[in-house]
């Protein structure tokens, strides 16, 4: 194959020497590849071995004449379209040029020559053979392409399906008629919304109006993703993810589409296995919740009562002091709040489940909220030696929210007595209360056993408790009650821990009503209890 910038041949026939050396002097400077041959048997075997752009051909030869060399070139299909210039100088009879006409000459040339002119004449066949050989690379580069492509749409897949701008089928490749159960010649110059939406007796297949692939075939590509249900031959169907793309020519208009499907039962059937198989889990995790959640109850609701029974048993002997009477009604006091506690939380989350939980919400100052949770926590944490450190940062009138009083200390106390409860002895517990843009923002920190990450996400959740809470009084139930209080305060409340024995730090943001009263700063030094 010869390139753009590569030299053609161009074969000169003479049994002359001196002929073929005038030939070369007067065609060198065209700088082409010049091949003699000093009769016709030569030049039939040279052109057994290359290509020519054109030949220069002797008339008078021996043993082959021009004449009978011509013949035999022409005879052969790889040279029957070569080009061939006569040359001679004896004669000018028309019956000879006639005969070379004949035989395919494309010209005849008269000895002596004249150099220019056999130059120009040379030059034109020569940028003919490479326009002729720059054409042969377009169709074969073009009919690699084109069987390239055949091959990609054949191996493809995805179903391929070609269309026109009435939404006939022009092209088919075999993975889409498969799909839907048909041989190409069945589908092509066919409407294919009416192949894969058909009409069934009594049955809809599709929804007109609402048909991504019908509107797409009307010329509507506003949704060009979608699924669908598509339906083969036979009647069966399934569940397709397709594409639906416009062509556009030179000009930009569009003349037709192209839809690429792929039947997607299998990625259904394995997502829904695994949505079952989630749910099995789930359902798993959720039972095995609640029989520790009733395990628990039982151990938490025995404990006060085993002390109450005791104590109670203790005074029916009598004989006791004053000392003595007054730990049996203390302990048994606690034991009976303990335990009204956790029938309170039980009721809490059985409002919340039945959708009966309620909250009374009035202008409120968080404030006054934040020192009774701190009041009522300070016992808890002077026994287990912990110290509690806040940090009020709002103004007088800054700190107004739209609150339920009662139910926002009970989520303030939970937090608290949720941090004093993890935290070690000689630890600390900080409470910081500030405002931020238009919120009230209360965080509380404790350095204590911290939350693996794992278990972040679950932390708010019903029944759910992380390691090592087991070894702590309670239900598990008063995060879950307070962040349903917290979303009932169209508020938000969010833990954070580095992992376990890195503390943790619950926060509770509200939104702020407008400030009322003066705009006295509160004192910003932390308290310590």
């Amino acid at each position: 194959m010869i390139g753009e910038n590569d030299r053609v041949n161009i074969l000169l026939v003479d049994d002359q020497p001196a002929n073929l050396l005038a030939l070369e002097s007067i065609l060198a400077e065209m700088d082409q590849n010049l091949v003699r041959a000093d009769s016709g048997k030569r030049a039939l075997k040279e052109l057994l071995d290359r290509e020519f752009a054109v030949i220069l051909l002797d008339v008078q030869m021996p043993d082959l004449d021009g004449f009978e060399t011509a013949s035999l070139i022409r005879q052969r299909e790889k040279s029957k379209n070569t080009p061939i210039i006569f040359l001679t100088a004896l004669s000018r009879s028309e019956t000879n040029v006639f005969r070379g006409y004949e035989l395919g000459a494309v010209d005849y040339i008269f000895k002596p020559f004249h150099a220019d002119i056999l130059r120009s004449k040379v030059n034109v066949f020569v940028q003919l053979f490479r326009q002729r050989e720059a054409l042969k690379r377009q169709t074969r580069d073009l009919a690699r392409v084109i069987k390239q492509n055949e091959l990609i749409l054949t191996a493809a897949a995805e179903g391929i399906v070609g269309l026109d701008l009435h939404g006939s089928v022009t092209f088919i490749n075999p993975a889409a008629a498969r799909m839907l159960g048909r041989e190409p010649e069945q589908v092509v110059h066919e409407d294919l919304h009416a192949i894969v939406h058909p009409l069934f007796p009594g049955v809809m297949t599709c929804s007109p109006d609402s048909c991504d692939l019908r509107g797409a075939l009307h010329g509507d590509f506003s949704r060009r993703s979608n699924e669908a249900t598509f339906f083969r031959d036979d009647g069966s169907s399934f569940p397709a993810e397709l594409t639906v793309s416009p062509i556009h020519n030179d000009e930009g208009e569009i003349v037709g589409a192209v839809v690429t499907f792929r039947d997607v039962t299998e990625r259904r059937i394995a997502a829904a296995a695994a949505e079952a198989e989630r749910r099995y889990r789930e359902a798993e995790a959720q039972n095995r919740a609640k029989d520790n959640f009733l395990a628990t109850l039982s151990h938490e609701l025995r404990t006060p009562m085993t002390s109450i029974l005791g104590w109670v048993q203790f005074l029916r002997y009598g004989g006791f002091s004053e000392h003595e009477l007054n730990e049996a009604l203390a302990t048994i006091e606690t034991s009976a709040r303990l335990q009204a506690t956790l029938i309170d939380d039980m009721l809490d989350v059985s409002r919340i489940v039945l959708g009966k939980f309620q909250v009374d919400l009035r202008p409120t100052n968080l404030n006054d909220i934040v020192d009774a949770a701190l009041t009522t926590a300070r016992p808890a944490a002077q026994e287990r030696e912990v110290r509690l450190v806040s940090d009020i940062r709002t103004k007088i009138g800054e700190d107004l929210v739209n609150a339920d009083p009662n139910r926002m200390q009970q989520v303030v106390n939970n937090i608290l007595s949720n941090a004093i409860k993890f935290s070690p002895n000689g630890k600390s517990v900080e409470l910081q209360l500030d405002r931020v843009g238009s919120d009230l923002r209360l965080s509380v920190s404790d350095h204590g056993e911290g939350i693996e990450p794992s278990f972040l996400p679950y932390v708010f959740e019903r029944l759910r408790q992380g390691e090592g809470a087991t070894k702590r009084s309670g239900l598990g139930l008063g995060l879950a009650i307070a962040r349903h209080i917290v979303d009932l305060h169209h508020g938000d409340i969010h833990a954070n821990s580095e992992g376990k024995g890195r503390g943790a730090t619950f926060t509770v943001t509200l939104p702020a009503l407008k400030e009322a009263g003066a705009n006295q700063k509160r004192d910003a030094a932390p308290a310590v209890a």
